[in-house]
């Protein structure tokens, strides 16, 4: 692993960045502003908040290394509890890539915990113990698959929707605040 640095993000907590097959970056993100491999903002306003634990995963299109979905999340604290997706096509702009899907709600009531492995989108919903599992597939995102299982992550206090969530080697899931 190696650190990036860059001239144009200044994230307090959550962020993301995908690279190709060799390492280069594509683009990267803070869940609210999209920039471009040449530190150009390409988007802004798309869904999520720098302030949140996780507010962005980048998820690529299965069988198309062009397309990737971004998945956002809102800082907890702001009572609005939404998971939404941008779709980003690497074609766009002479190969630099820009967001042909913008800001749309995924679903409501969400925590700040998501993760994803392969082709799948794991959500923790807020007020219950269900976790949100999306397959993306070259068609889309499918319907959730929903399983309650563990604690309740009540809406007060709102750290108990804050925190990370990821996925073991053997798929397992942990939660951490």
């Amino acid at each position: 692993m190696k650190a990036i640095s860059n001239p144009v993000m200044n994230a307090p907590v959550g962020t993301a960045t995908i690279s190709d097959r060799n390492g280069q970056v594509i683009f990267f993100t803070d869940g609210d502003r999209v920039w471009n491999r040449q530190n150009q903002e390409i988007a802004a306003g798309i869904g999520g908040d720098p302030g949140s634990t996780q507010s962005a995963l980048i998820m690529p299109v299965p069988g198309d290394e062009t397309l990737y979905y971004i998945f956002t999340t809102q800082e907890i604290e702001s009572g609005v509890y939404e998971l939404r997706y941008s779709l980003f096509d690497l074609k766009l702009n002479g190969g630099t890539g820009g967001i042909v899907e913008q800001n749309v709600l995924l679903f409501a009531r969400s925590t700040e915990r998501i993760t994803g492995t392969g082709s799948w989108l794991i959500a923790h919903e807020a007020g219950n113990n269900s976790f949100r599992a999306y397959q993306i597939t070259s068609l889309g995102i499918s319907n959730p698959v929903i399983s309650s299982i563990g604690s309740v992550h009540n809406y007060s206090p709102p750290e108990n929707g804050q925190g990370y969530m990821k996925l073991s080697g053997n798929g397992q899931i942990a939660v951490a605040l």
